[in-house]
């Protein structure tokens, strides 16, 4: 007889907690229980507190209805790009819907309207300046930052304009003389059509030489005037003659002087506008080659991130930034698409002096080297590697003599000083060396020519004796100490932030123009990338004295047997 035992379980009735939404409570809740202590939305209204905001209250005019307190609306604004919120829509809506922003904004909602008009009215004239300087104050304070080095580099980004938007100046010079041949050529017809001398309606001479200078649209407006005058007494004066010749010479036809003025009408109506457009453009342009016609600050150029095989340039800005411990300490905005042009203006732009900057290649110039020598500014930037050819053949494997002041290629041939030629460089030109060029006696014969000389002529080499002075005095500074630490962690101490902004705050093509805008717009973002770190390094620094003091009390205390 065989037993069997049976289990039977019984499960349970899930239990729910109680829900009531129309639960009445004895006091409403305080959105401030509702933040954590350590959250980033009291983080950055303590940061935000503590500055001056004299620059941008100043902005305001008096009289007329109360505004929202610009200390509120720079909380809610900096909190939304250190929350990747940009569209003063969608702040508008978080401030009426997120318990942070509600929290920051102390129950007060602006509109996306009013918030746009505080971002584009009150950041520009010096307000933006101003936080991302008092930022980096508290950066000091904290001792994140201690201004002393400085690493710098620069990207493109995109401008908000139209890809087909260029206007190049080389169009604009050529358009305009085209413009100014064919004003002249009307006012040869008009002068042949009414008999007209030039002293009668021309106060300048056209210009006859490549150097003088040509029309301007004034020029020719007051021209056309006076033609216009000459070209009405000659019409009086047809008519009170009937068509007589009062002397020798006879008068014109009527139908001449309907033609002459019918192509001054083209002059007035046509030919004029189209000067003085090109005159603007060219105003406009000033010393870049292109600008677009949506954000005329914004030039053409290559995009850092584009392919090699799209020739299409695009409209954008260089942004020069630099930073230390990957804190940005400072940032600028520039139409030239070459580093080494720009680094003057990042540094006169500065709010402090460096006393270390690290930089690549692309900023090694002379004027470079000897502007950041007279700013007291120890300087640690690779020099460019300018020479093309291979190791063997290169100036720098070649043996020199001093003695006789030559060279010796490898094959042994002699290549002494041909000539020293003068050397202009800077942004105006206005400094000058000069460049000693060496050439190879005879190299005619020579098994390796083909590899060693490109060209059909003798080797030549030509080098600044200055730079290459700042070559070797780079290349020693780069190699030990602290130019070798900074040169090894360049790429940590900047790159690492182009890659940040681009990538998550989205930085690749700009939302704002023109440049006041774009420059409000880098410096939200870049304030938003430091206070996110700032953060994020003090709860760290906490974390590791808590452990630190954990540590301690455990191994001061007696062990348990």
């Amino acid at each position: 007889m065989f037993l069997f035992t049976i289990n039977i379980y019984y499960m349970p009735d899930p239990v729910f907690k109680e829900y009531d939404r129309n639960q009445a409570t004895f006091l409403p809740p305080s959105l401030d229980e509702l933040i954590d202590s350590t959250h980033m939305v009291r983080f950055v209204d303590h940061v935000i507190d503590q500055m001056d905001l004299t620059p941008i209250i100043d902005t305001y005019k008096g009289g007329g209805t109360s505004s929202y307190h610009p200390r509120m609306m720079l909380k809610i604004v900096v909190y939304g790009y250190v929350e990747r919120v940009h569209s003063c829509r969608e702040i508008a809506k978080a401030v009426s819907e997120r318990i942070p922003f509600m929290w920051l904004a102390g129950g007060q909602r602006p509109d996306f309207r009013t918030i746009n008009l505080f971002r584009k009215q009150r950041l520009p004239d010096g307000g933006i300046k101003g936080v991302f300087t008092h930022v980096m104050e508290v950066l000091v304070e904290l001792g994140l930052v201690d201004l002393s080095d400085y690493t710098v580099d620069g990207t493109t980004l995109q401008a908000n304009a139209r890809r087909h938007s260029a206007v190049w100046k080389s169009n604009s010079e050529r358009y305009k003389q085209s413009a100014i041949d064919r004003i002249e050529d009307y006012f040869d017809q008009i002068q042949h059509l009414a008999d007209l001398e030039e002293a009668d309606w021309q106060d300048r001479q056209a210009p006859e030489e490549a150097d003088e200078p040509a029309w301007t649209a004034a020029q020719v407006r007051q021209a056309a005037d006076r033609v216009d005058q000459a070209l009405t007494a000659r019409e009086q004066h047809a008519d009170q003659d009937g068509g007589e010749p009062a002397g020798d010479e006879p008068l014109p036809s009527t139908k001449d002087l309907s033609k002459a003025r019918t192509r001054l009408r083209w002059i007035t109506e046509k030919e004029i506008g189209k000067l003085s457009k090109y005159e603007e453009q060219l105003r406009i342009l000033g010393e870049r080659n292109s600008y677009s016609t949506t954000d005329p600050e914004a030039t053409f150029m290559r995009m850092k991130d584009q392919s090699p095989f799209d020739k299409l340039l695009r409209a954008g800005y260089n942004l020069q930034m630099g930073a230390q411990n990957q804190y940005i300490l400072g940032y600028s905005l520039h139409s030239n698409a070459a580093d080494k042009v720009n680094l003057e203006d990042h540094l006169d732009g500065l709010a402090f002096t460096p006393d270390w900057l690290c930089a690549d290649a692309g900023y090694g110039s002379l004027y470079n080297f000897e502007d950041l020598d007279e700013r007291d500014i120890t300087g640690f930037i690779k020099a460019p590697d300018n020479h093309r050819k291979p190791k063997p053949y290169s100036r720098y494997a070649m043996d020199y003599h001093p003695e006789k002041d030559e060279y010796r290629c490898p094959q042994g041939r002699r290549m002494p000083l041909k000539q020293t030629v003068p050397y202009a460089y800077g942004p105006d030109k206005q400094r000058s060396t000069t460049t000693r060029i060496y050439q190879c006696e005879d190299c005619s014969g020579c098994p390796v020519k083909d590899d060693c000389t490109y060209g059909d002529g003798n080797r030549t080499i030509q080098f600044t004796t200055a730079l290459e002075d700042w070559k070797q005095v780079m290349a020693k500074r780069m190699a030990e100490g602290k130019g070798r630490h900074m040169s090894r962690n360049r790429g940590v101490a900047i790159e690492s932030i182009f890659g940040l902004l681009k990538h998550n705050d989205r930085m690749r093509r700009l939302v704002m123009r023109p440049a006041r805008m774009v420059d409000v717009e880098v410096g939200l973002k870049s304030i938003a990338h430091n206070i996110r770190k700032m953060r994020t390094d003090i709860l760290q620094k906490l974390l590791d004295h808590m452990m630190t003091a954990i540590h301690v009390f455990f191994k001061g205390t007696p062990q348990m047997t």
